[in-house]
């Protein structure tokens, strides 16, 4: 048997042109529209585009972001869901949006008949965000569309690996990870890239930004890479530096193999893994943290 799935992570500009907060959200709204329906010209059968895609650019404050954020949620699905019912795509678009009247760092997630499958709040926000009133969510959704079940993590989230684990062990078959982070090294990056698909048996789908064509990549400019990996931890397609589509069909019935891991032969590497948890020893993961005042990194190297 075989359950093939073409997979477009989008990777859209790290610039949008616009001299106000209106005009560069329109900017926003207009490269991913555009984005996403050639992502499903080429045959994907989902697609994702990168973190919060609708306020790039744009100086947020705690005063200004819900005016600016307020028509998010609604004016992404008037965009995005007749292209995903025209193109049979299920669409994954990261927004900052009110949601009941809170700054949400979310994923919409639009099915293949263009519906609303749901959406889900970024967990572990970043002071950053939160200085402009953004509040994290508190659960792990996992949505299914296109005969796959799908979960989404956002940027900082993959800083934890319960993260990922919690949506593998809800059924998700593949991860988004729609991001900004930047190249803080290549070595660091990577891990980050392929640890969610080694560690959980699961296709793992990183979606940042494109640098401007007409410059060179270097350290500190966002990293790029939208990728497919498999659940092996090999690049089934990347889409590099600068802005484009990495896109690839898997086949989700065609499971990690491990030979001689836990016994003679070879087996559905997954299946073992989980049956292998020991849960009942991970109390210290839900203990209560106290919180430490963070460390200014020159004080710290003088310690």
């Amino acid at each position: 048997m075989s359950r093939p799935i073409t997979i477009a992570a989008v990777q859209l500009p790290s610039t949008a042109p616009g001299r106000t907060p209106a005009a560069r959200q329109r900017a926003n709204f207009d490269q991913a529209e555009s984005a996403l329906n050639d992502a499903a010209r080429r045959g994907a059968n989902i697609a994702c585009i990168g973190e919060t895609f609708n306020t790039l650019g744009l100086a947020l404050t705690r005063a200004n972001t819900p005016g600016i954020v307020k028509s998010a949620w609604a004016e992404t699905v008037r965009r995005f869901a007749p292209i995903a019912k025209k193109h049979r795509m299920a669409i994954i678009a990261p927004i900052l949006a009110l949601v009941d009247d809170v700054v949400r760092n979310v994923a919409i997630v639009i099915d293949e008949k263009g519906r609303v499958a749901g959406g889900y709040q970024k967990v572990h926000t970043i002071e950053n965000e939160e200085a402009y009133g953004t509040v994290p969510g508190d659960a792990w959704p996992v949505f299914n569309v296109v005969n796959a079940r799908v979960g989404v993590q956002i940027c900082h989230d993959n800083s934890f690996p319960e993260s990922a684990r919690c949506l593998a062990l809800a059924g998700a078959e593949i991860i988004f990870w729609p991001h900004v982070m930047s190249g803080w090294g290549d070595e660091f990056m990577d891990v980050l890239l392929r640890g969610p698909a080694i560690y959980n048996g699961v296709h793992h789908v990183p979606v940042c930004y494109g640098c401007p064509p007409d410059e060179a990549w270097m350290p500190g400019k966002l990293i790029g890479r939208s990728s497919i990996i498999r659940p092996d931890g090999t690049v089934a397609a990347d889409a590099g530096r600068h802005p484009g589509i990495a896109l690839t069909t898997i086949d989700l019935d065609a499971p990690r193999i491990a030979t001689q891991f836990t016994r003679p032969g070879d087996w559905v590497w997954q299946i073992d893994m989980l049956n292998d948890r020991r849960p009942e020893t991970f109390g210290a993961f839900t203990r209560p943290h106290r919180r430490i005042k963070p460390i200014p990194a020159e004080p710290a190297r003088r310690r």
